[in-house]
């Protein structure tokens, strides 16, 4: 069954952030990771919300997810994102 990592975040560095997703982009592909959407949070229509744009990927499998979060390539890059802003990491299995 497919997963779908969902970011929510807020950044405060969009020009360093760029960087990061930039060297991302091709451990996601090495993983079957593909990008699905990603936009501004417009409203919040019950509960309490504090970031700002939303991104979502799709994995085969939440294993999928699970190894290209944990693997080499990513953790190499992920030092990148820091202090580019504040981020939550949301992995959802489907059913």
């Amino acid at each position: 069954m497919p997963a779908f990592l969902i970011v929510h975040s807020k950044l405060t560095d969009a020009n360093a952030f760029q960087h990061y997703v930039e060297a991302a982009g091709p451990s996601l592909e090495r993983y079957q990771g593909t990008y699905l959407l990603g936009g501004s949070v417009s409203d919040v229509l019950e509960g309490t919300h504090d970031k700002d744009r939303t991104v979502i990927f799709q994995f085969p499998s939440t294993q999928a997810a699970k190894n290209w979060y944990q693997s080499d390539e990513y953790q190499s890059v992920k030092p990148l994102r820091e202090h580019t802003g504040a981020f939550d990491f949301v992995l959802v299995d489907s059913f």
